[in-house]
């Protein structure tokens, strides 16, 4: 996955194991569908970033993950990790004690 494909939620299995990536760019309506069908409780945000940036959380990624948190719960859906990736470097916000 490319830096600018912006960022992607995966749906996982009971393992923790992704089945499925959703483009966090399309239509909510859309994602809520996929979301719905799928019998996981579990999703995961990942993003790629250039080689040369930091994998550290931006305020704009710490906002998403909270509005992410926030869009999930009444599904009955929790985000098992935002994981950011620049080259090589990752952060994980369960890592790193903020899940």
């Amino acid at each position: 996955m490319s830096a600018d494909a912006g960022p992607i939620l995966a749906i996982l299995d009971q393992h923790w194991r992704p089945r499925m990536f959703l483009p966090l760019r399309q239509d909510w309506h859309q994602l809520l569908r996929h979301l719905l069908a799928d019998e996981g409780s579990w999703v995961a945000l990942i993003q790629h970033r250039r080689q040369e940036e930091t994998p550290l959380p931006r305020p704009a990624d710490i906002a998403l993950t909270r509005a992410l948190t926030r869009s999930l719960r009444p599904l009955d859906l929790r985000l098992a990790d935002h994981v950011i990736h620049a080259g090589t470097a990752r952060f994980s916000f369960r890592g790193a004690g903020l899940l």
